[in-house]
Parts: C-alpha cells; structure tokens; sequence
C-alpha cells in the first residue's frame, strides 16, 4: 500500500510542472507543420503543374487521358478537347481528363 501511495505523489509532482503540457502537446503541435510540408505542399504544387498544363493544351499535342487513352489533339474548346485516337475515330473529352503530355515520338 505504501508504494502506491510514494507513485501517487511522484506523479503529481510531474503533472504540476508548468512545462510538463507543453511537453505533452509538443509532438501533436509539430505534426501539423510536418503534415503541411511532406502532404498539403507537394499536392497544391502538382494541382498547380496539371491546371497550367490543361491551360495551355493546343492542336497538334499528343496527351494521355486519365484512363490511358493516348491521341493528338484536334481542336480545343473551353472545356473540352476534341482528341484523335486513330484514323476516323475521334473523342470529345474533358480537359480535365488530361492527365500527361507526350514527347513527340
């Protein structure tokens, strides 16, 4: 009985150091610019990457769609892109749906 009544002492003592909740909330406090650094950052980077690729996508560029479909543009709308896959056989896609620009071959 005596030993957990010296535990309960000791560990009030802890807990009334005024450093004691800042060192407990630390690790939860540094997560956050981690999380921003390694996960939001390298997204709002790519998203920036994939909306001036869209902006700037013109007749003639070959694309590949997001669900592997690789063309040549034939002409470019507003919203959508009007891509050629083979001899008569053309898509009306959304830009958005453009996931890559291929190096000419």
């Amino acid at each position: 009985m005596l030993m957990f009544i010296s535990l309960a002492y000791a560990a009030g003592d802890q807990a009334s150091s005024p450093f004691g909740a800042l060192w407990s909330f630390l690790p939860i406090i540094l997560i956050f610019p981690i999380f921003y650094f390694l996960v939001i950052m390298p997204q709002q980077k790519a998203r920036k990457k994939h909306k001036s690729m869209i902006e700037d996508l013109k007749k003639g560029d070959k694309v590949v769609s997001n669900s592997g479909i690789i063309g040549t543009i034939v002409s470019v709308d507003k919203d959508t892109i009007l891509l050629q896959v083979a001899t008569d056989v053309k898509l009306r896609m959304l830009k958005s749906a453009i996931t890559d620009l291929r190096k000419e071959e």
